[in-house]
């Protein structure tokens, strides 16, 4: 049977095979009800029988399953889609597995409902929990590096903060994703495979930083701009502040990152789980402070060739970083994708900060509350979305839709004691929020609301892009992330309309 021809299962059909219906089929007449064995072994790892598909997990092998009732078995026909370089199809191998080995193999990877449940509130809350503080610190930060005389003498650089935050943000959870979802396939398992992933990734980041803040650098000269006089200059130092905080700011996050992946992948701990909301909060931080550091240092000398030397110098190495990713075949697609995401987040979180500029003198308990929203909502809906994204990877394009929604609910519910946690905390250091039941009454309803928005975002966003051939873990944060920045400060806005 080929595999373009075996039975499709639906995803109702996956989620409902059980172990002890896959057990009892072993014992049937060849070629009656091998669909649940089937199934149940398409959800197995490709890596438990082919030794070859282990370096691409990319290009992931189908599993073609025959009954061999007369010893217990199935055979199994890795059918490699890779091809060799001259072009013709790689040839296939066959590996017999026994049934009993298999089911066990499967009841490990598909976990009970208790399980997943303990899963997500000892990894996903803690890392939430991180995130809001590192939101809180974030804020602190932004707060004392606009006072600084840096901001004071170039302007431009608060039209930078909100652009460079966003760009930069995105790229590292991509690659965050991407990582995730290596480190699931079993890359990291194999320390060759593993060393490549990190390095490729790496300079993949790198490449992104260098036009994120070129970019960046040039949206700030040219909206900022305030006379001709000064227009080249001002134009040198913020492209030379927009790449040094963005190239070093990921070369920090990105060993981060790496680091986060493989430590959890070695301890059990789904990196799926603790990614994006640690690169998340610690991007933003980090990125601040770096961009403290940097503009004082470079707005000093400003009247100097020193601003120019750091474009020249940071172009460069973006130019020597475009030629390794372009030589690597498996990342070089990379360059060109995920990009117009990252224009749709940076539109909308900008309108975000339009919304809340607006409202801050009317409102002035709001912007505080703003980030926090907009942060946790974003992390529950990117860490569903790496999830979703691995399963999809893994399962070649299915997943398994009991668990997903459960998954979807505890996240929804985790977000609310974090967010009543939060407000807690502000009404203790701050009595002048005058939080009333109203109030949280309303408050609770929008977390709601956007988180679950957050989590549909990236169910279906998923989806819709495997379908049509692009891969979730580069496009799908973006478009949540700029979604959920959009819609918290709308719906904050109109919880305090509606309360005050």
């Amino acid at each position: 049977m080929s595999s373009e021809s075996q039975p499709e299962a639906s995803v109702i059909e996956l989620a409902s095979v059980t172990p002890e219906s896959a057990k009892d089929t072993r014992d049937a007449p060849a070629g009656s009800d091998t669909l649940a064995v089937q199934n149940w072994m398409e959800l197995l790892s490709p890596y438990q029988y082919s030794r070859s598909s282990a370096h691409t997990p990319a290009c992931s092998p189908g599993l073609r399953s025959r009954s061999n009732s007369s010893v217990g078995r199935s055979s199994f026909t890795v059918d490699d889609r890779r091809r060799s370089s001259s072009g013709s199809r790689s040839s296939q191998e066959t590996y017999d597995v026994p049934v009993e080995d298999a089911v066990s193999e499967i009841s490990q990877r598909l976990k009970p409902s208790r399980e997943i449940i303990q899963e997500l509130t000892i990894e996903v809350m803690p890392a939430l929990l991180v995130s809001v503080a590192g939101s809180v610190f974030a804020g602190y930060v932004l707060g004392r590096i606009q006072e600084s005389r840096a901001f004071e003498q170039l302007p431009a650089l608060f039209i930078m903060v909100a652009v460079l935050l966003n760009l930069k943000s995105n790229i590292e959870l991509n690659m965050s994703t991407r990582l995730s979802t290596l480190a699931n396939l079993g890359v990291f398992s194999m320390r060759a495979e593993g060393i490549n992933a990190l390095r490729s990734n790496m300079e993949l980041l790198l490449l992104q930083s260098t036009i994120v803040g070129t970019s960046v650098g040039l949206i700030a000269s040219v909206l900022g701009f305030s006379k001709w006089s000064a227009l080249i200059k001002e134009t040198g130092v913020l492209l030379g502040i927009g790449l040094g905080c963005s190239v070093i700011g990921s070369a920090v996050i990105g060993v981060l990152i790496s680091a986060t992946v493989v430590t959890s992948h070695k301890f059990g701990v789904d990196p799926d789980n603790i990614g994006t909301p640690i690169a998340s909060s610690f991007g933003d931080m980090s990125t601040l402070l770096i961009l403290g550091m940097v503009s004082t240092v470079l707005v000093a000398v400003m009247d100097t060739l020193w601003p120019a030397v750091a474009v020249v110098g940071f172009l460069t190495l973006g130019g020597f970083l475009l030629r390794v990713v372009r030589a690597n075949h498996q990342m070089a697609h990379h360059i060109s994708e995920g990009w117009l995401p990252l224009v749709y987040a940076a539109v909308t979180s900008s309108i975000a900060g339009v919304i809340v500029e607006r409202c801050a003198e009317r409102f002035p308990g709001m912007p505080p509350l703003v980030p926090v929203v907009n942060g946790i909502g974003g992390n529950i809906g990117t860490v569903f979305a790496s999830r979703m994204s691995t399963s999809l990877h893994r399962l070649h394009g299915r997943y398994i839709a009991d668990e997903h929604n459960l998954v979807m609910l505890i996240l929804l519910l985790i977000n609310i004691p974090i967010q009543m946690g939060f407000l807690s905390m502000r009404q203790y250091f701050d009595p002048a929020l005058q939080l009333n039941l109203g109030f949280l009454l309303a408050y609770t309803l929008a977390t709601v609301v956007h988180g679950l928005a957050m989590l549909l975002i990236g169910k279906f966003a998923c989806k819709y892009l495997w379908a049509r051939g692009y891969d979730p873990d580069d496009y799908v944060n973006p478009f949540i992330t700029g979604t959920g920045d959009m819609l918290g400060t709308i719906l904050l806005a109109l919880v305090f309309l509606v309360v005050f």
